[in-house]
């Protein structure tokens, strides 16, 4: 696995739009993606409603790429470069050349093709300039929106993990899905 990716942090672009560091100015507009009951509705916290906790969670955004353990890109749009969404991965195993990828997007731009933009893009950074060989996803059960924009990038269905999150007091199964390096297109 490459880590010199983390000597610097790494600008992508696709057609519309900026892949980039997530930084303090972005805080209104990260607070604006997070603090949406709906857009939240699938992701393993609830809505934020304190924008201090954005400015800790952007903090700790750095602290990660600095430790070389994570790296989160901010999703923003070319034609103003305002923060619309964001996606990186977690729980890097440099051992194993595999990592877990999430994301986040504005709920009113669901249904564009934005998602999956990005990912193509997060993808072919990962198994191309990191060197990753496997890159896996969990879905909540009845995101099927999601799992959708899985499948466009080529990730394939791979089980249940039942009951594996707890949110507002409700266990929720996850769909997990992977891509492998030599099936990414």
């Amino acid at each position: 696995m490459n880590e010199l990716i983390f000597e610097s942090f790494p600008k992508l672009n696709t057609q519309r739009l900026f892949l980039r560091q997530i930084t303090q100015e972005d805080e209104k507009s990260l607070f604006e993606v997070l603090s949406n009951e709906v857009t939240c509705e699938y992701l393993t916290h609830n809505a934020v409603n304190d924008i201090a906790y954005i400015k800790r969670l952007i903090n700790g955004m750095q602290r990660f790429f600095d430790e070389k353990q994570r790296i989160r890109w901010g999703i923003a749009q070319k034609q103003d470069n305002s923060l619309i969404g964001h996606c990186g991965f977690f729980d890097i195993d440099k051992s194993n050349c595999c990592a877990e990828i999430s994301y986040c997007l504005k709920n009113e731009l669901w249904g564009q093709g934005i998602m999956t933009e990005v990912l193509y893009a997060v993808l072919d950074y990962a198994f191309h300039r990191i060197g990753l060989n496997r890159v896996q996803a969990d879905v909540f059960d009845g995101n099927t929106a999601s799992a959708r924009v899985l499948t466009k990038c080529g990730m394939q269905l791979e089980g249940i993990a039942r009951e594996k999150y707890l949110k507002n007091g409700t266990f929720i199964d996850a769909a997990q899905y992977a891509i492998l390096r030599r099936d990414f297109k």
